[in-house]
């Protein structure tokens, strides 16, 4: 009858550290980990696309976005000299930022830890966003925040392991 009882007794330790393990320790897989590149824009309703190139990275715990905005290709600097007027030009043609995310359900939330923009990074990590996702295979459908000032949504290809993203 002891032996019985303290075999009960290691079972329920166990089960009970079993537990608290899984509840404490955080989910650090996710189905958006990887590399993505953007196959097409929507922007305010409209499409793009053949969206000019953009890339997104997820690991367990951070992230990493980049694109060129717009459907053009940015323009080159002409010379040697950059002027003001295209230092503003490229600034405004490229996003950029990267810091740390969690997923609950169908909705990631970023906080962007450096950015292009210093307004964008200035609160951290108070400068939360969160967008709505799905993936279906290889494919991630994104939308942008709802309290943006424009509806974006992206869709994405999973390039991981490929040697180029396009």
């Amino acid at each position: 009858m002891r032996r019985t009882l303290g075999i009960v007794a290691v079972f329920a330790v166990l089960a009970t550290v079993t537990i608290a393990w899984r509840v404490y320790t955080p989910n650090t897989s996710s189905v958006l980990q990887g590399a993505w590149v953007v196959t097409s824009w929507e922007w305010e309703g409209e499409m793009v696309p053949e969206p000019q190139p953009g890339l997104i990275v997820f690991t367990s715990t951070h992230y990493s976005m980049m694109f060129v905005n717009g459907a053009e290709p940015r323009d080159r600097y002409p010379g040697e000299e950059i002027t003001d007027a295209e230092m503003v030009g490229a600034y405004r043609t490229f996003t950029a930022n990267s810091g740390r995310y969690e997923v609950n359900g169908n909705e990631f939330t970023t906080r962007a830890y450096v950015a292009k923009d210093p307004n964008y990074m200035g609160d951290w990590p108070e400068n939360a966003n969160t967008y709505t996702f799905r993936v279906e295979g290889e494919t991630l459908y994104l939308n942008w925040p709802s309290d943006w000032p424009y509806a974006i949504k992206g869709t994405f290809r999973k390039v991981e392991g490929e040697a180029a993203p396009f």
